[in-house]
């Protein structure tokens, strides 16, 4: 019989990164693609909630008026607080670091999703959050790793929140490369921690696989919507 008691819920920050400016997708917001007639990122902010998690900082960087008038049209109480990265380009860590210093100082872990990542729902969330709190001693990150291709949502506690802030520039993966024997590769074969949304192609390999209706919405009046330069 098992007498060792449930781990307590983590009081669990959650980022969801969306500064990105598309540009293999011609330079559009990936998160405004609507799916199944929703957005994306109305079905991840979705599904954090159904994980029973709060409400996440949603990360901006391009396309950042497109998505504020998106989610203008919200219920106030489902609106996720979001947070401007005012130069996304300058170095590709600045988004994760701009959300970091957006949680409150009181949360034991931290959750970060990707916003192109269209298959992600409450069960893998949940899975995620499950696995990190049953972690082995001394594991600060976890990361879902599918067929050796390290994925998303990732996991870390408050300790490394820390040490990235007080590091700027710093990343994730530099802490891991710097950390090895504090990072749990969570090998699970479930494709949804590893599918993401970068081309065209993908979103055709996406809408056949799946059988859903995919579509970009009409631009939201006055919002500049033409493609990023690079």
């Amino acid at each position: 019989m098992n007498t060792h008691p449930a781990p307590q819920p983590l009081r669990t920050g959650v980022l969801i990164l969306a500064a990105g400016a598309g540009r293999r997708m011609g330079g559009r917001a990936k998160c405004l693609l609507e799916v199944q007639g929703h957005s994306l990122l109305q079905r991840t902010v979705g599904s954090v909630r159904s994980a029973g998690l709060h409400t996440p900082v949603l990360v901006l960087g391009h396309h950042a008026a497109e998505i504020q008038a998106h989610l203008s049209h919200w219920p106030e109480h489902l609106t996720p607080r979001h947070v401007v990265n005012p130069a996304p380009e300058d170095d590709p860590a600045s988004s994760l670091h701009i959300g970091l210093h957006a949680l409150g100082n009181d949360v034991q872990a931290v959750m970060v999703l990707l916003a192109d990542q269209p298959l992600i729902n409450a069960a893998d969330i949940g899975a995620v959050l499950h696995a990190f709190q049953r972690r082995p001693p001394g594991c600060q990150v976890l990361v879902p790793m599918v067929n050796g291709v390290p994925g998303h949502p990732v996991m870390f506690d408050a300790a490394v929140r820390a040490d990235l802030l007080a590091a700027p520039g710093s990343s994730l993966r530099q802490w891991r490369a710097a950390h090895p024997e504090a990072t749990l590769a969570w090998v699970v074969d479930n494709p949804h921690h590893t599918r993401d949304l970068d081309t065209p192609e993908d979103l055709d390999t996406l809408a056949r696989d799946t059988g859903w209706v995919c579509r970009w919405p009409e631009p939201a009046p006055g919002v500049n919507t033409d493609p990023v330069a690079g």
